[in-house]
């Protein structure tokens, strides 16, 4: 295994550092930890109303990373995997909290499916925010003047007419570079993926 830098560490993606977690990278799991911590605890507290219980669980969350990270199949965002065993994990608690009546939540249905709206709203975000980043890199890749095109097009919603205005282009160069950069994206969206 290659040893990286600490800074060299830090620009890799949460797959990559958890294909080191799973040959027992120690500072891949540092990383991996310290960039979704909170978020985990976040969501075992909106869960369970419980902050020193929440912070049990989230120890265990990543102890779990620590033993599956290999298990990761790369479908999606590492982080809606990882918030999908925080909330497994969290449901489990509930259950056994259900199991002694004392301390037993009373409407214990109702509490559950309120804790996979949470989660289902919170995966959806990190999927969401993990797509654009995808999206981003993406476009990088595309040469400069059909990647100012498509953003024009589908960020600001200008027409190509506008954008040829816009940049002092000829309209039909600019559905030359539209219908490009569209083929570009879209072979890189398929090689990174995406349906």
């Amino acid at each position: 295994m290659q040893q990286l830098t600490s800074t060299e560490m830090r620009k890799e993606s949460d797959e990559f550092l958890l294909r080191r977690v799973a040959q027992r990278d120690t500072a891949a799991y540092e990383l991996f930890y310290d960039r979704h911590a909170q978020a985990v605890y976040n969501l075992l507290v909106r869960i369970l109303f419980d902050k020193s219980v929440a912070e049990e669980l989230m120890q265990d969350v990543f102890w779990q990373v620590w033993q599956k990270a290999g298990q990761f199949e790369g479908t999606g965002a590492p982080a809606a995997w990882l918030l999908r065993m925080a909330r497994n994990r969290a449901i489990d608690q509930i259950r056994r909290q259900r199991a002694r009546p004392v301390t037993a939540y009373a409407d214990f249905d109702s509490f559950e499916q309120s804790a996979e709206f949470v989660v289902h709203d919170v995966e959806h975000r990190v999927e969401q925010s993990w797509q654009r980043q995808q999206i981003q890199q993406v476009l990088a890749g595309i040469p400069d003047e059909q990647r100012l095109c498509l953003e024009l097009a589908y960020f600001e919603g200008m027409s190509q007419r506008e954008i040829s205005d816009k940049t002092s282009t000829p309209l039909g160069t600019i559905k030359t570079r539209m219908n490009m950069g569209m083929q570009k994206l879209e072979r890189m969206l398929r090689a990174i993926g995406y349906p």
